[in-house]
């Protein structure tokens, strides 16, 4: 089953927490500092690569079942599927900033969490 780096509002305790199902929560980790983490029109968080910056978040060991039908479809349009390197060096599946979205976004890498740019 895929591994599913999450770090908005599907993390545990977030509003859309519900979209992960039953999935095991496998590790509290964060990625690689190699990230620019943005808040898109205020609304969501994404990952870019190019950055410095290692983000908090969560891997979960979803379903193909779970991924294709309940989370993707939950993620909002300024993102897509990606990979992204983890603080151990290992690989996860995560959703990124599409590269032509044009919605303003924020610049919070030196705050390198969602729940911190929201509280």
């Amino acid at each position: 089953m895929p591994r599913m780096f999450l770090n908005g509002t599907a993390m545990s305790g977030g509003a859309d927490h519900h979209l992960v199902g039953d999935a095991p929560l496998l590790a509290r980790t964060t990625t690689a500092p190699r990230y620019r983490f943005h808040a898109v029109d205020g609304r969501y968080p994404a990952l870019e690569d190019g950055g410095s910056c290692a983000v908090e978040g969560e891997v979960y060991d979803l379903s193909y079942a779970q991924l294709r039908e309940v989370l993707l479809p939950g993620e909002p349009d300024g993102l897509e599927l990606g990979v992204v390197e983890l603080a151990d060096g290992s690989g996860s599946l995560a959703m990124v900033l599409r590269a032509d979205h044009p919605a303003p976004r924020t610049d919070i890498s030196e705050l390198a969490s969602w729940r911190r740019y929201r509280s």
